[in-house]
């Protein structure tokens, strides 16, 4: 499957999760308003950093080893079986002692059912998060991106049934989050269970030896970017009403739209560039971060227009507050999405070293920005923190890109015109395509 395919599959799929996302965080913004919002987020947020925070790396490996070696697929399936009820059990346990020292400060308002609910998520996360970078290794795009769906629209259909039946609380939201977590575990079953062939138990331990020597590289670099994307909402919901929680989700949930064209490219160049296949080279890197950066902008643009109106139509007038951090959070989006596509060529080069020194690097100015722009101007502090972080984190990438590319400066950044030529091709030869394929359907319902 060419890596143009690969690309347009997953930025369908991404549409696809951006629309049933929308559906979500409209119906829980009516519902709940800005300060259920909040908490709905501040729970969700907890599985979701804590899933790549100890995940050992493991996935980035699986997908670089799969990818190389497809018939590594069946030590990764049992192996990350094993690796998520090990490490997730370990986790699980961190979390319900953390709970008993902070449930009378920080965590006051979660209650035990919503620890559970967190206890539960965390390990089938984690099995996601493996089984997902086996497909993702395999070039399984489709799948990959279908199975990124489920929980989309689980959690989508799961709110409007219950918002219908007045049923719909924070508590409820997000038991539907979570049980969509369990579905999409349900959903790629089958297809784990045929590369390895019903023999889950299969748990290779020099491939974990292997990819824990790869994912200890990219580890770190996984910590520090999460601490870089979530560790901003956590800061606010200490020093913040839970409203203004509620308010930067939405901004962060609009802004990251935005973002999705960076990670559907990326998706789709890792495992073209660690297989070595096709004739698909890293001379090409440069050319799909240009364009990457082109598009995310154009997306950044229609955002900034759009983005008030669209506000107070879906959101409400409650969350009109959200409008301005996202204006200011959108530079930095169009920046991350470079980042994303550079990165990826590192790691796909061997080098997810270079991920954690750029990271490292960043967390450090996340922790300064956060700590000082947050108590002083609340969510746009925070939003300004975000866009000076992504911003650095391109650059720091760049760097690395070019010492092991010799790319200058402007042939990843500056668009051209021979860009613009291809894309318009490319773009007729897809309308032609698809009115050739209706035609031929008219033709033979005839």
């Amino acid at each position: 499957m060419s890596f143009v395919r690969n690309s347009f599959l997953t930025l369908f799929g991404t549409l696809g999760r951006v629309v049933f996302s929308m559906v979500t965080q409209i119906i829980i913004s009516r519902v709940l308003g800005p300060v259920g919002k909040g908490l709905y987020s501040f729970l969700v947020q907890i599985p979701t950093v804590l899933v790549p925070l100890c995940s050992l790396g493991l996935n980035y490996a699986n997908t670089y080893y799969v990818a190389r070696n497809p018939e590594d697929g069946k030590k990764a399936v049992g192996s990350s079986l094993g690796m998520a009820a090990f490490l997730g059990g370990f986790m699980v346990v961190c979390v319900g002692i953390a709970y008993y020292f902070l449930k009378n400060g920080y965590m006051q308002a979660v209650t035990p059912l919503q620890l559970g609910l967190i206890l539960l998520a965390i390990p089938f996360g984690l099995l996601n998060l493996y089984w997902l970078s086996v497909l993702w290794g395999l070039d399984s795009i489709g799948k990959y991106n279908l199975a990124l769906l489920v929980q989309f629209v689980v959690l989508s259909a799961g709110v409007s049934v219950a918002a219908a039946l007045d049923r719909l609380t924070v508590t409820t939201g997000f038991g539907i989050w979570v049980a969509g977590n369990i579905l999409t575990t349900l959903y790629m079953l089958p297809e784990m269970a045929k590369i390895v062939r019903w023999r889950f138990h299969v748990f290779s331990l020099s491939y974990i030896r292997q990819t824990l020597s790869y994912g200890a590289k990219s580890y770190l670099a996984n910590v520090m970017m999460v601490i870089n994307y979530r560790l901003d909402l956590f800061i606010i919901a200490g020093f913040l009403p839970l409203s203004e929680v509620g308010l930067y989700a939405t901004a962060v949930t609009l802004a990251e739209m935005v973002g999705y064209l960076g990670n559907a490219v990326n998706t789709a160049l890792i495992p073209k560039l660690a297989s070595e296949k096709d004739s698909l080279t890293f001379s090409m890197t440069p050319k799909v971060t240009r364009l990457t950066i082109m598009l995310t902008f154009l997306a950044a643009l229609g955002m900034a227009i759009i983005a008030y109106p669209l506000i107070l139509l879906f959101f409400g007038a409650r969350f009109s507050g959200a409008f301005y951090p996202l204006l200011v959070l959108l530079p930095g989006i169009v920046a991350l999405g470079g980042s994303v596509v550079l990165s990826g060529d590192l790691m796909a080069r061997g080098k997810p070293i270079y991920s954690s020194i750029s990271s490292g690097i960043t967390v450090v100015l996340t922790l300064i920005l956060d700590f000082t722009l947050i108590p002083l101007w609340g969510i746009m502090g925070a939003s300004m923190a975000s866009s000076l972080v992504y911003i650095s984190l391109f650059t720091l990438n760049y760097v690395f890109y070019r010492r092991e590319s010799g790319e200058k400066f402007k042939t990843v950044f500056i668009f051209t015109r021979e860009d613009i030529r291809e894309m318009t091709l490319f773009i007729k030869q897809v309308s032609t395509k698809w009115i050739s394929r209706r035609k031929e359907m008219q033709d033979g319902k005839k």
